[in-house]
C-alpha cells in the first residue's frame, strides 16, 4: 500500500471519527480489500485506521467538553426547571462509570459511537482513560472490519468485486449488530421488575 493511500486512509478515517455518525467500517474494508495481497499492508492499514480513530475519537471527546463550556446559567436552568437535570446526570454517572463497556458497545454499534462519546465529553471523563478504553474498541471495530476486506478480496479474486463484497458484509454485520442490540433491549423491557 503506498504512502499516499495509507495517508488518505488515515486522514480519511481520522475526519470520520472525529464527525458525528459518519461511517468509516465500509471505507476500511475497501482499504484491507486493495491491500489483501500482502499481510503486511493489512497490518500497516490496520494501525493507521487504529491510530486515527483513536485520534478521532478523542477529539471528538475534547470538542464534546469544550462545547459543555459554554451551556449559560439560563439553559441549565431551563434543564432544572423542566426536571431533565437529574436525568441527564443520572445518565451521564452510568455512561461515566461503565465506560470501558459503553466506548466498546458504542463501538461496534452503528450510530453508537457519537452518543457514547459525547456524553463522556460533557461529564469530563478523563482523556488518558478514555483512550485506554477507545484503543480497546477500536482495535476491536479495525480488527473486523479489516477481516472482512481481506476476506472480501481473497473470495473474489478481484479488487472491485472484493470491496463490493466487503462493502456489503460490513452493512450486513452493522445491521445485524443493531438487530441484536435491539433484540437485547426488548427482552429486558419486557422483563418483569424484581
Amino acid at each position: 500500500m503506498g504512502l499516499g493511500r495509507t495517508a488518505l486512509l488515515g486522514l480519511g478515517v481520522l475526519v470520520g471519527s472525529a464527525v458525528p455518525f459518519v461511517p468509516t467500517g465500509e471505507v476500511v474494508s475497501a482499504a484491507a480489500t486493495l491491500a489483501s495481497g500482502s499481510w503486511l499492508d493489512l497490518v500497516v492499514v490496520f494501525a493507521v485506521v487504529l491510530v486515527a480513530s483513536v485520534l478521532g475519537d478523542s477529539t471528538m471527546l475534547l470538542g464534546a467538553g469544550a462545547a459543555a463550556r459554554f451551556v449559560t446559567p439560563a439553559q441549565r436552568a431551563w434543564l432544572g426547571a423542566r426536571r431533565l437535570a437529574p436525568a441527564v446526570h443520572r445518565a451521564r454517572a452510568s455512561i461515566a462509570s461503565h465506560a470501558p463497556q459503553a466506548v466498546l458497545t458504542g463501538r461496534l454499534v452503528p450510530g453508537g459511537r457519537a452518543p457514547v462519546i459525547i456524553a463522556l465529553g460533557i461529564a469530563r471523563y478523563p482523556v488518558g482513560r478514555f483512550m485506554a478504553a477507545d484503543a480497546l474498541a477500536c482495535g476491536a471495530w479495525a480488527g473486523i472490519y479489516v477481516a472482512l476486506g481481506a476476506l472480501g478480496g481473497r473470495i473474489s479474486g478481484h479488487p472491485l468485486l472484493g470491496v463490493a463484497v466487503a462493502v456489503v458484509c460490513a452493512v450486513a454485520l452493522g445491521l445485524g449488530i443493531s438487530q441484536v442490540q435491539r433484540l437485547r433491549e426488548q427482552h429486558r423491557a419486557q422483563r418483569p421488575a424484581a
